[in-house]
């Protein structure tokens, strides 16, 4: 037998490349919230503290002083770049798309230019827990509503920390890795357009069995984001709750639209069933609702106790004849029986 090791590792070093290949862009495509878009660093041991604010409340012209974190959980030292971005929503409704300053100047929603960070650059040694101070300065002219902004910190070589920082341009604007850091979320007081509709609702017209899923998407067209505390209730055809459905409240930035998924989880149910959606949102007690109709009906299982019910019932009729046929029978022999006799009594008379 000859041995053809060489021409093995050839095709075993060709799956190992091909497995690769299909593999590793599945994770590098994986992405869901804005926290996880800036914790793609975590992998790093890198950690910003908090990923993301509460919302702050300003008026125009106030100044708003606080801190955030960066803790390097590394065993070298790091030279950290902080910059401050502006950021839109892609059409997935929860990707946040950093954009230069330039870009965001028409945006109504604009918060980078209001943010001073310090230090913008800095050396963070290991398993620290660096502070960084920040203020925000309103504008007297500021537009009510939200404004959104993310502070962004990117690992740089150290020999950058003697350069002066460099002016934020497109393309380090645009890309989001490496970058870690912490999402603003700022209202300013004022008179606050809140406005939102109900794109569509989904659920499937017709299922044998459960569990049902449902989707529905909500457009913002307010002036800041809203975070719907939205819910599902499902009854039967007689008008009983079967289930309510409490959906995980998400944010929806300003001019965006989100999808929401949630699942009724019943197995068993024949009839129609009507599912409300109530979507509540903002400060003025706003609800938007609508409703949709679906079938469950386990036919497949119907229609095999029909079949067993149909050759149940074509059993008896075959049997039951039988016994009556039978019957017949041993009636006619009976009466042929009865005739002779009858025949005979009279033979024996006449003799």
């Amino acid at each position: 037998m000859k041995c053809h090791l060489p021409h093995f590792f050839r095709v075993l070093g060709a799956c190992v490349v091909f497995v690769s290949l299909a593999v590793i862009p599945v994770f590098a495509v994986q992405s869901s919230t804005p926290e996880e878009i800036l914790g793609s660093l975590d992998s790093l041991a890198f950690t910003a503290v908090p990923p993301r604010t509460e919302v702050i409340e300003v008026k125009p012209g106030d100044t708003y002083q606080t801190n955030i974190k960066f803790r390097n959980l590394t065993k070298q030292s790091q030279a950290i770049s902080t910059e401050t971005l502006d950021f839109v929503i892609d059409k997935d409704g929860k990707t946040p798309i950093p954009v230069t300053q330039t870009e965001a100047a028409p945006l109504r929603w604009s918060l980078a230019s209001w943010i001073t960070v310090s230090p913008s650059q800095r050396a963070v040694t290991p398993n620290e827990l660096a502070t960084y101070d920040v203020v925000i300065q309103v504008p007297k002219d500021a537009l009510p509503g939200g404004h959104y902004a993310m502070v962004v910190h990117t690992p740089v070589a150290m020999s950058a920390l003697q350069n002066k920082p460099q002016e934020k341009n497109a393309q380090s604007a645009s890309a989001v890795n490496p970058k870690l850091g912490t999402l603003f979320y700022v209202k300013v007081a004022g008179n606050v357009h809140e406005e939102a509709f109900i794109r569509s609702f989904i659920a499937p017209s017709w299922v044998e069995f459960g569990p049902v899923n449902f989707s529905y998407s909500v457009e913002n067209l307010s002036d800041v984001h809203i975070t719907p505390q939205s819910s599902i209730v499902v009854k039967d055809m007689i008008g009983r709750t079967v289930d309510t459905i409490v959906v995980e409240p998400l944010n929806i930035f300003p001019y965006s639209t989100r999808t929401f998924t949630a699942m009724l989880d019943k197995i068993w149910g024949v009839g129609p069933y009507t599912a409300r959606l109530s979507v509540p949102y903002g400060t003025g007690g706003k609800v938007l609702t609508t409703t949709l109709v679906f079938w469950m009906f386990p036919y497949r299982i119907v229609l095999a106790v029909l079949v067993i019910l149909m050759t149940l019932l074509a059993i008896v009729i075959v049997v039951r004849r039988h016994l009556e046929h039978r019957y017949d029978m041993k009636a006619k022999q009976i009466e042929i029986l009865e005739d002779r006799i009858r025949e005979l009594e009279k033979r024996s008379r006449e003799q």
